[in-house]
């Protein structure tokens, strides 16, 4: 029982992410990419709605491939939208030799 919620929650997260990254204009794949993620949010959405529990309930296997896509995802919004700012913040507040300007 347990499985199966984190497989949900897996799975809506990686659809989410693929939906941010066909909508975000940050996201630069091209056209090949968007329709890569536009069948991992299909095939996302497809998880999250299929009734038939009794044949495909997931494994250890799938959950964990599930939940380590879903963190790929996370990083890569992370990284595409907040990671400038922050590496600015930290660099800021450092005050390290990288990250000082060259005299």
């Amino acid at each position: 029982m347990i499985l199966e919620y984190v497989n949900a929650f897996a799975a809506g997260g990686i659809a989410f992410w693929a939906t941010w990254s066909i909508l975000s204009g940050k996201v630069r794949d091209g056209v090949i990419g968007k329709i890569l993620y536009a069948v991992i949010a299909m095939s996302g959405y497809a998880i999250l709605a299929r009734s038939d529990r009794m044949f495909f309930t997931p494994n250890t296997a799938g959950v964990t491939m599930h939940v380590a896509l879903a963190l790929a995802g996370f990083r890569h919004m992370f990284v595409l939208t907040y990671w400038p700012r922050v590496k600015r913040w930290i660099c800021r507040h450092l005050d390290c030799e990288r990250c000082k300007p060259a005299e």
